[in-house]
């Protein structure tokens, strides 16, 4: 039945398709601290469904599975290259150049959930989302073995690198996990040393989370 999953998930154009558990992510508490500590700033929905990010089953009550998902967005497929006449001035970052990646991942997660209730049967239920539901979506991804989180706290892919979005399914279908992604940041300290306005903490960096 993964396999089934995996094969239509490529299909449908993601990179990379892994499943874990809908048990709780180990950085549960240290995400609770995080809050209380307030770290989330003015960003005040982090608390209010705190309650659903430490706990999945509070999203899809029932839930015993979390298929994680990567797209790729180094290069738009068909992207057509810059020219003197419509290049501009200025940084923009690589996944903000093309279409909206939540509206166009939408349809594709949309799809894959309908196939996974199909392959289930009857009573099955499952829930998509890309960058817009209460999930610790880079644990999970690590724990399902999409990536590692390194010290500048995103998700590194051995064969995607950092440029990829991350997009879940939670599931009341049973599917067994995969081996979660070991940290494979070693002594490396690049990205402190790159980051332009040292935001990258102590303790980030002593994590890898």
């Amino acid at each position: 039945m993964k396999l089934r999953i995996e094969q239509r998930a490529r299909e449908l154009g993601f990179d990379g398709c892994r499943f874990t558990t809908g048990a709780p992510p180990a950085s549960a508490e240290q995400f609770q601290r995080w809050l209380a500590a307030g770290r989330h700033g003015t960003m005040a929905y982090l608390a209010r469904n705190a309650y659903k990010r430490v706990e999945p089953d509070r999203v899809l009550p029932g839930a015993r599975s979390i298929i994680t998902l990567a797209a790729a967005y180094g290069e738009a497929p068909g992207a057509a290259p810059s020219t003197p006449e419509t290049r501009f001035a200025g940084i923009v970052a690589r996944y903000a150049r093309y279409s909206d990646y939540h509206e166009a991942l939408a349809t594709p997660l949309r799809q894959l959930a309908t196939f996974v209730d199909q392959l289930g049967g009857e009573g099955t239920r499952s829930l998509w989302y890309v960058d817009t539901g209460p999930f610790l979506e880079r644990d999970l991804a690590q724990r399902a073995g999409l990536g590692f989180i390194g010290k500048h706290t995103n998700l590194i892919g051995r064969g995607l690198g950092n440029w990829f979005f991350l997009a879940e399914i939670i599931t009341t279908l049973e599917l067994a996990p995969d081996a979660p992604e070991p940290n494979r940041c070693g002594s490396c300290t690049r990205c402190l040393a790159a980051c332009p306005t040292q935001a990258i903490t102590a303790r980030a960096s002593r994590s890898g989370s």
